[in-house]
């Protein structure tokens, strides 16, 4: 009997040894593997956005946020004046040199002049006019026959680049935005764009 109490002891304290074993080993993989994808994280270097691009993105959020929690069009327009204010005060040239985002639409106008859209942060967009009647006096679209034209039409939907280019001023909103309701233009602002260099980020 006692033979047997001491090979059931033994056999207990081997178990426990092998379970403690397991769980060691468990966790020294969580733990390396926690610490390569810290290590992945800051070898990739986070983007870097110009101030003004910043500035913009910021104002457009915070635009956004409150117009998601606006009681009524009284308090939206609130916001609008708030975010044109904001970047009238931020964003001092209209031209902008090496901007940061991401192709959301390209696309071939019937006249055959190009359409471009590029997104800046999450539903904020910089982008030409879509038409050639309404794009008259800003001259937004890409021209065929252009290096820029060129460029543009070897890229693709969600690539992204870094361009330079212009704004447009407007005395309601500050720079000119498409949008042609309150809700679309706080929380999508389209911000209208004349592009004078797209390249391959």
């Amino acid at each position: 009997m006692t033979n047997v109490t001491t090979q059931n002891k033994k056999s207990f304290k081997i178990k426990m040894i092998l379970i403690a074993a397991i769980i060691f080993i468990v966790f020294v993989a969580i733990l390396g593997y926690c610490n390569k994808d810290d290590t992945e994280k800051k070898a990739t270097p986070e983007i870097q956005y110009p101030q003004d691009q910043t500035t913009l993105i910021e104002a457009s959020k915070t635009a956004m946020d409150k117009a998601i929690k606006a009681n009524n069009d009284m308090q939206k327009d609130s916001a609008l004046r708030e975010r044109s204010e904001a970047i009238c005060d931020g964003i001092t040239n209209l031209s902008v040199k090496d901007w940061i985002g991401t192709i959301e639409k390209i696309d071939l106008h019937s006249d055959g002049y190009a359409v471009l859209e590029i997104e800046i942060a999450r539903n904020i967009y910089v982008k030409t006019l879509n038409n050639a009647l309404s794009d008259k006096f800003h001259k937004t679209l890409l021209k065929p026959d252009t290096p820029l034209f060129d460029k543009v039409a070897n890229m693709k939907k969600g690539q992204q680049v870094k361009f330079s280019g212009k704004f447009f001023k407007d005395n309601e909103t500050c720079i000119f935005d498409s949008s042609l309701s309150l809700d679309v233009n706080l929380t999508e602002p389209k911000y209208i764009f004349r592009f004078s260099d797209v390249n391959p980020l």
